[in-house]
């Protein structure tokens, strides 16, 4: 029996238009029958950002963990803004045309319900251990939440556990390794940030936290100057790409007249995946850097994760904009060859785009070392941490240099799979989120559980 090929078919299942039509009618369930965001919208968005940007400067929450909110939600950002923001979404223009980002839209407004759950979920759920630290995340939830259905939460954790080597990994390291070739040497690369991952995650979740709160911001400050003087070079075309990302939603055949074999199809399913898969709601990956926050009531850390979702929608959508005003996707071809044509318009060409994929994937690797220890703990102990952090720097090393495709495509598919028992996690846990919001809004006190370590 070919692995191989058993991996691909179950890579196309996990992936495939049917699996993103059931990221949607969770995320859908969870928005307007557990969270019922639209019931107060104007209420919900005030609350919300009194809760997240309001509160920048937290003061110190008690009931466990090590970080503020506003640091696991960097660690969470650093994880889930990579390079598929940028070279994932004009694959996305370039498979399904400019009516795949109104798609994308769809897919973030559902979305925000899933890592809303999923956030809140994490810090009701987490362990709390003696020293104040904790551990959380979709292993946590799956096993505590629905303990007859306990085996959910170590097939998530071997999920994430080894797709971290791969999607977290592998493939970010061969993105900066590509990026920097024409300056540094692959294996003085993989060198450099294989000493690195063992420095920051030999921190623990402090020194993890340490770096995202800087890394973030270093990257979107990145993405706006990568992305900037292209916005101002095509800011008159804007107005029509905006209207043709709208036209070519529900009629592309007659919009686009055929070009390139668009369809409406091809637009959903090309433009629901990166909404879906971008911002990583769903898969449940981003709860463990969630978990960690120091907050008094879970929900508190839910509205973080919907400002993650906002900071995530914001960098995708001016990608695809400023892509579709270029006009840059009409010649087709690959999503690299579309972006070194892009950026032959900035000022510093080909390295504006660089260093703003390397930094992406740089962030990137950081968290998933993070989440792919936390996982690997759950299953085996603490004594894994330091095996394991040796094991992702030994695949950092390896990442610019190339090699392992199989291996990558094996940990792309399980990437996928962690999503399978956790959206059924979701739906089964809605219940206690509903109680959650509610008592939140209530102003009761809430109460971890109490059979902890």
């Amino acid at each position: 029996m070919d692995i191989l090929a058993v991996n691909d078919v179950l890579n196309r299942l996990v992936y495939g238009f049917p699996m993103k039509l059931v990221f949607l009618l969770v995320g859908g369930y969870l928005v307007f029958f557990r969270i019922r965001w639209l019931n107060a919208p104007f209420r919900m968005l005030k609350v919300s950002f009194a809760e997240t940007f309001g509160a920048i400067r937290e003061r110190a929450f008690g009931f466990g963990g090590q970080i503020t909110p506003f640091q696991a939600t960097m660690v969470a950002l650093s994880a889930t803004v990579g390079t598929g923001h940028l070279l994932g979404m004009m694959a996305a223009v370039l498979v399904g045309g400019p009516g795949a980002v109104f798609w994308m839209w769809l897919g973030y407004l559902l979305g925000t319900g899933s890592k809303f759950a999923e956030a809140t979920l994490a810090v009701h759920y987490r362990r709390r251990f003696k020293d104040g630290s904790v551990s959380g995340g979709g292993m946590y939830y799956l096993s505590r939440g629905l303990p007859r259905l306990r085996f959910l939460g170590g097939l998530f954790a071997f999920f994430a556990a080894v797709a971290a080597f791969g999607g977290g990994n592998l493939a970010q390291g061969s993105a900066v390794g590509g990026a920097l070739s024409p300056w540094v040497p692959p294996g003085l690369l993989g060198m450099f940030l294989a000493i690195l991952l063992i420095f920051i995650l030999g921190g623990g979740i402090r020194r993890v936290a340490f770096f995202a709160q800087y890394i973030v911001p270093l990257k979107l400050l990145l993405f706006l100057f990568a992305v900037l003087p292209l916005l101002l070079l095509y800011a008159g075309r804007f107005g029509q790409a905006l209207a043709l990302v709208l036209q070519a939603a529900f009629a592309p055949e007659a919009v686009l007249g055929g070009v390139a074999g668009y369809s409406l199809f091809a637009a959903i399913n090309a433009g629901l995946g990166r909404g879906i898969f971008a911002n990583e709601a769903g898969l449940g990956s981003a709860s463990i850097a969630h978990a960690q926050a120091m907050v008094d009531h879970p929900v508190r850390q839910g509205f973080w994760g919907v400002t993650e979702m906002f900071v995530s929608f914001l960098v995708t959508s001016l990608t695809a904009l400023t892509f579709i005003a270029s006009g840059v996707w009409q010649a087709g071809g690959t999503a690299a060859e579309a972006a070194r044509t892009l950026f032959q318009a900035h000022p510093l060409g080909g390295l504006a785009l660089a260093a703003t994929v390397a930094v992406f994937a740089l962030g990137t690797m950081v968290s998933w070392g993070f989440y792919g220890e936390e996982a690997a703990a759950y299953l085996f102990g603490e004594g894994i941490r330091w095996p394991y952090r040796i094991a992702y720097a030994v695949f950092a090393l390896v990442g610019p240099l190339g090699g392992l495709e199989g291996f990558l495509a094996v940990s792309d598919t399980l990437n996928g799979f962690m999503a399978v028992p956790n959206l059924l996690g979701l739906v089964l846990l809605g219940g206690v989120v509903q109680r959650l919001v509610q008592e939140f809004f209530q102003g009761e006190v809430w109460r971890p559980l109490k059979d902890q370590d």
